[in-house]
């Protein structure tokens, strides 16, 4: 089907907004009345993605964020026209489209850590009570998590980087962070061992916590066994003081209780 010419002015026009250092702009479009929408465009990026990723932020030079701000713009085709969903397009970008070596190598999960505390802070949830439990009671019951959370890993220690951290190699084990949000509306990140991570997930299956706990440490002799499940009390205890776990529910089945 052939293109109007309104269309293709257009269409020329919008590609130089995205890249106005090498699109040049189509005749009949004043130069400094294009360069203000050009310098809006971008302004709206910077306000959306500054203040989702503020530690990108703060660890680039001006020139360093402008440029990559640019390049996305320039490159990434958003599937969305929602102006929320900018920062889900910007991780999309890093993590799937963007390979410059000249990049800071933890870019692309850096930003996905970022942008997990803009995904639990809105996600929808319903309404949910905080219940004070005790440990015997998450040893009996089936520990309930609350609603909006997510378990993550990282190869890089995301949780740590800063203006005065910048790593030049990944970890030696992957990062596991539990991130979720609390009766209060607030988002927390705890960094978890692999034990801790896989306790997190046997909880999430059903079992109970003392369940969960004997089928981590079912290989221990007797001796290791009652200190890992001391230990494993005190974490339930401490995911429980931190908003983690917010309730327990009766065992409703036959199941593997020792």
């Amino acid at each position: 089907m052939t293109q109007s010419p309104l269309f293709q002015q257009q269409r020329r026009f919008m590609e130089h907004l995205r890249q106005p250092n090498s699109a040049p702009l189509p005749s009949g479009f004043a130069p400094d009345r294009a360069a203000v929408y050009v310098g809006l465009l971008y302004n709206k990026f910077d306000e959306s993605l500054s203040t989702c990723f503020p530690i990108i932020r703060r660890i680039l030079p001006r020139e360093g964020w402008r440029d990559l701000l640019l390049d996305f713009i320039a490159e990434h085709r958003c599937l969305t026209p929602y102006y929320r969903r900018i920062p889900d397009e910007f991780v999309q970008y890093l993590n799937q489209e963007r390979h410059r070596p000249d990049d800071l190598p933890f870019l692309a999960e850096l930003a996905h850590y970022e942008w997990m505390e803009l995904q639990l802070s809105v996600a929808e949830a319903e309404p949910f009570m905080f219940e004070p439990l005790t440990g015997a009671q998450m040893l009996a019951g089936i520990p309930v998590f609350v609603p909006v959370l997510q378990l993550v890993h990282y190869w890089w220690p995301v949780q740590d980087i800063s203006p005065a951290f910048l790593p030049t190699e990944p970890s030696a084990a992957a990062s596991l962070i539990l991130g979720f949000r609390d009766a209060n509306d607030r988002v927390h990140f705890i960094a978890l061992n692999p034990v801790t991570a896989k306790l997190v997930v046997l909880l999430a299956e059903g079992l109970s916590g003392r369940q969960a706990l004997v089928r981590l440490c079912n290989k221990f002799d007797s001796a290791a066994r009652e200190a890992f499940l001391h230990f494993g009390l005190e974490t339930l205890t401490e995911l429980h003081r931190r908003g983690a776990i917010i309730a327990v529910k009766p065992i409703n089945f036959v199941g593997d209780q020792q």
